[in-house]
């Protein structure tokens, strides 16, 4: 149809004056309709694309949390980190840090209910089952100490590449109920206790004090363990001197897990490097300042630093075990090599540290 035989063609030049204003009336009322349409599919629009969006929004926080899982369940191997050296641009540097892998007990935390646990089995919170002659564990001033962990030595035996931990008993560790110890002051000795059982046997499920606080009662979970390595923190004095700033960078992005419970291997330090600060505190130097680090015999003290290992670290990880350590930060218990060997837990130091 040509265009002057089109009736919807509109022709401003054949109307009166009357009959614009007619056309005008019409094509404003047109026009309102039109934009009135457009408002509604474009809020029709809106809403069906925010609901995909959160969708996607939700399972993206679902396929984190799985993300997450995976990765706490991974057995990292020197193969493996091989690998993420040569992901991250370090792989002329592995030769150099291959030497230094230690290996590492993982512990992997899931929910257990407490009235079907076997006694003297390892767990991180909950009850522990201690040796009928002894008492639950207190402070000097009679408070008692939140129980956090006992570590069945049977059970994890397999594990322990390196023949580091005692084939038999059950080790437990005990906390400040109102987290009063960060372990730099020598005063803190009663503030934690690690207490070894050489045997199994003749043990029974203790009831949590009646002046033991609420949040100091931690959620009980079952444990499982996995064979992995670990690398030294990177601000470990190694890793400093080895690689320019750039390339520590780099070092920081090699894939580490949210949340890590683990004996032995290297801590997942928060704040800095650990041994030294043992070595002065037990030795009687306050370090809540730079004065112990500052004495002289902090000099002649350094030498022993090295001889401190990773007993037990535990992470917050406040879903499944209610425990929150400051502002998301762990605890660490070191012991020295010698005193490993020898058994002798009582000679354990603890810290926390936090962001």
């Amino acid at each position: 149809m040509s265009e002057a035989n089109n009736p919807c063609r509109f022709k401003p030049s054949n109307l009166s004056p009357a009959g614009t204003n007619i056309i005008d009336r019409n094509k404003h009322k047109t026009m309102s309709t039109i934009i009135w349409v457009c408002l509604t599919i474009i809020i029709v629009f809106g809403l069906l694309n925010r609901k995909s969006l959160f969708k996607k929004s939700s399972n993206n926080q679902i396929n984190n949390q799985v993300g997450v899982e995976s990765d706490i369940n991974e057995i990292l191997t020197s193969t493996a980190l091989k690998d993420k050296f040569q992901k991250v641009g370090l792989s002329k540097h592995w030769d150099k840090f291959e030497p230094l892998l230690r290996n590492e007990i993982r512990i992997i935390t899931s929910k257990s209910d407490t009235e079907h646990k076997e006694p003297g089995l390892s767990k991180i919170g909950g009850q522990p089952d201690l040796p009928k002659e002894v008492d639950w564990f207190k402070e000097n001033n009679g408070k008692p100490l939140s129980f956090i962990a006992q570590i069945n030595f049977k059970e994890i035996k397999s594990f322990d590449t390196d023949d580091l931990l005692p084939a038999n008993g059950i080790l437990y560790f005990f906390y400040s109920a109102e987290q009063e110890a960060w372990g730099f002051d020598p005063k803190d000795s009663d503030k934690f206790m690690v207490y070894y059982n050489p045997g199994n046997e003749n043990i029974d499920r203790r009831e949590f004090p009646v002046n033991l606080p609420e949040y100091s009662r931690f959620n009980e979970c079952k444990l499982d363990f996995k064979t992995t390595v670990s690398l030294p923190g990177w601000e470990h004095e190694f890793v400093t001197e080895t690689l320019s700033g750039k390339e520590i960078d780099q070092y920081l992005n090699l894939p580490q897990d949210n949340i890590i419970n683990k004996m032995l291997g290297y801590a997942n330090t928060i704040q800095n490097e650990m041994g030294l600060e043992c070595q002065l505190v037990t030795n009687g130097l306050y370090c809540g300042d730079a004065s112990g680090y500052n004495d002289p015999k902090a000099k002649e003290l350094k030498k022993g630093a090295y001889n401190w290992i990773l007993l037990l670290q535990i992470d917050s990880e406040d879903v499944k075990t209610g425990m929150m350590w400051g502002d998301v930060g762990r605890l660490y218990f070191w012991i020295k090599k010698e005193d490993l060997k020898n058994k002798d837990f009582n000679k354990t130091w603890m810290i926390l540290q936090c962001s």
